[in-house]
């Protein structure tokens, strides 16, 4: 018998977790739109250069800050690891220490495509949100997480039924 390598994450084929891994392709395009909102606001607005200056900094800063943690996974906002259960309960640990606090998926949670989540978690300490893309993640745990998310959403929505049927032949 083979003894445990204990470096290694849990198994994400049989287990409910997912260790979450950065996407750099994201980040790229989110900075690259930064660069062109700030571009555009010091060089095609017709402001003085202390006013173009200003709104550029009130979105870039922000912005910055978000695609570290939203995206880049880094701080001890972000959110680094979730792990779930058959019944919609959600863990999700944060920051560089994988602090675990209990969570739900909150108001403003979408799926973007077949490979992209932006999940919003409601936690004690307060919203907590993650952009998930599923072509850096590992293949089987990403199916699972969306097979989870995909039905507590549409039971979340109202949709868990199928639709009516309301064409009916003509008499």
């Amino acid at each position: 018998m083979f003894q445990k390598i204990p470096a290694t994450p849990r198994c994400a084929a049989h287990c409910s977790r997912i260790d979450l891994r950065p996407s750099r392709g994201a980040a790229a395009l989110w900075l690259a739109w930064l660069t062109l909102v700030c571009g555009a606001t010091l060089f095609a607005v017709a402001l003085p250069w202390l006013a173009r200056l200003a709104v550029c900094a009130a979105v870039a800063i922000p912005g910055f800050r978000c695609v570290s943690s939203f995206v880049l996974l880094e701080g001890p906002r972000a959110v680094r690891a979730i792990a779930w259960s058959d019944e919609g309960e959600f863990v999700v640990f944060l920051g560089p220490a994988l602090q675990p606090q209990a969570a739900s998926v909150g108001i403003g949670s979408f799926r973007f495509g077949l490979q992209l989540w932006a999940l919003r978690f409601t936690t004690p300490l307060g919203p907590r949100s993650v952009l998930i893309a599923g072509g850096v993640q590992e293949p089987r745990a990403f199916r699972r997480l969306c097979r989870c998310l995909n039905g507590r959403l549409r039971r979340a929505s109202g949709r868990a039924n199928r639709p009516a049927v309301t064409i009916r032949r003509k008499v």
